[in-house]
């Protein structure tokens, strides 16, 4: 054994055994491991945030519902994405249109988007005749729309009844993300499956907004017979 400070040496005791005494310096605790820790926060954390985006759409979903359905039509249209409804409305049209036209049917894909270019201008009178904001936010308030967009859209509604435990659990079964910043939802169940619409959000600046009605196949039609006769007119 050397002096104080020095290195531990064994010394003997009464019972014959050896043991080490202290140098004075002092023992090291088994170090904390900070990695493991760090992994498991950075785990929670990243659940929390994806189980927070899973929920949002519906969360939006269900606030837009609570307006539809007290009639707050302005709550309705705040939550609605102008621009990209109108230009859905105007596809679907066109491609009715041309469904419904033998003439048009036989085109190739270069020579239908000529006709579209063409019939844009009677799209966008269709657009804004019958498919105004109004119009929408009746279709998803159940409030009556005027005659003349009544008379195109019928009396369907755009979206699902929510009165009890039953329509929320169909309608949550008739809804999910179809990309990963786009939700869709399915009208009310009941309806004839010519007669149901479909609702698709996108996620726009943190916000779910309703970007596209997918119009029945009846109204659709209504409204190509609609332009195909504003084209005859016009000829």
């Amino acid at each position: 054994m050397t002096g104080k400070g020095g290195p531990c040496r064994p010394l003997p005791v009464a019972s014959g055994a050896w043991m080490p005494i202290s140098t004075g310096e002092p023992e090291l605790s088994r170090p904390v491991r900070p990695r493991r820790r760090f992994g498991r926060i950075l785990a929670a954390v990243i659940l929390l945030a994806g189980l927070g985006y899973w929920i949002s759409p519906y969360v939006a979903v269900a606030r837009f519902a609570s307006a539809a359905h007290a009639g707050r039509t302005e709550a309705v249209l705040a939550r609605i994405d102008v621009d990209d409804l109108r230009a859905s409305f105007a596809r679907q049209i066109v491609r009715a249109f041309v469904a419904r036209n033998p003439q048009a049917r036989g085109l190739d894909p270069m020579s239908r988007q000529m006709v579209a270019s063409v019939i844009g201008g009677y799209v966008t009178a269709i657009v804004s005749d019958h498919l105004t904001l109004d119009a929408i936010a009746g279709l998803v308030t159940r409030q009556r729309v005027s005659t003349g967009a009544g008379d195109i859209l019928g009396t369907g509604s755009a979206f699902p009844r929510l009165e009890s435990w039953r329509d929320v659990w169909a309608a949550f079964g008739a809804a999910g993300f179809t990309g990963p910043t786009r939700f869709s939802l399915e009208s009310d169940m009941a309806a004839a499956p010519g007669e149901r619409f479909r609702l698709h959000f996108g996620l726009k600046e943190w916000s779910w907004l309703l970007r596209s009605v997918e119009l029945p196949e009846s109204v659709l039609n209504r409204l190509a017979d609609e332009l195909k006769t504003r084209i005859d007119r016009q000829n």
